[in-house]
């Protein structure tokens, strides 16, 4: 956990990196951040988050198979789809070595033309989903490490109570007591 807790910092350099800035500028970055805080974005925090109280906990997202062999997978450019009906969209980015999911409520549709998919059944494990209530995050994960900023929050877990398995993130902002973001970092 401890290298994680390093490495973490490492990777959000590498996205902060001329290159990483590039992506982070490009109007599909743009447009997939306008509902979220950029403070909260790549926020790893020194301190290590609680483990899920459900012991295991996962984002569950049904991508269609022809999606991502369209994408490029890289460490500090992301792939992105979007749903119209329900306004959100989903963003991967990494490889072998560690993959972020993130699904977050959006602003109206993207700049340029995305696969749109069906992210209506998109949940965690435990079934929690983009708008769930903050106290039903809490009720099924337990007490999270809580981070304030712009105005939200962001609940942090540990999603695996393994000892002998790689401890991974998962993510949740807060804004108005509702989920609009949920974040599963997975280190390869």
């Amino acid at each position: 956990m401890r290298l994680l807790r390093f490495l973490c910092p490492v990777l959000a350099a590498v996205v902060a990196s001329p290159a990483g800035s590039a992506a982070a500028s490009h109007p599909l970055a743009t447009w997939f951040g306008s509902q979220t805080c950029p403070a909260l974005d790549g926020l790893y925090s020194r301190q290590e988050p609680p483990y899920v109280k459900t012991g295991m906990e996962t984002l569950v997202v049904d991508v269609p198979t022809t999606v991502p062999w369209k994408r490029k997978g890289s460490m500090t450019v992301p792939w992105y789809v979007y749903d119209p009906k329900t306004n959100v969209a989903l963003s991967h980015v990494g490889g072998d070595s560690g993959v972020v999911w993130t699904l977050r409520v959006v602003k109206g549709a993207p700049p340029t033309s995305l696969p749109r998919i069906d992210l209506s059944d998109a949940h965690t494990t435990s079934g929690l989903k983009i708008g769930a209530s903050a106290e039903s995050v809490v009720r099924t994960l337990g007490k999270p490490l809580v981070i304030h900023a712009c105005g939200m929050e962001r609940y942090e877990y540990s999603d695996d109570k393994d000892p002998d398995a790689e401890q991974n993130d998962l993510d949740f902002t807060i804004r108005n007591g509702r989920v609009i973001e949920i974040a599963h970092t997975s280190w390869g």
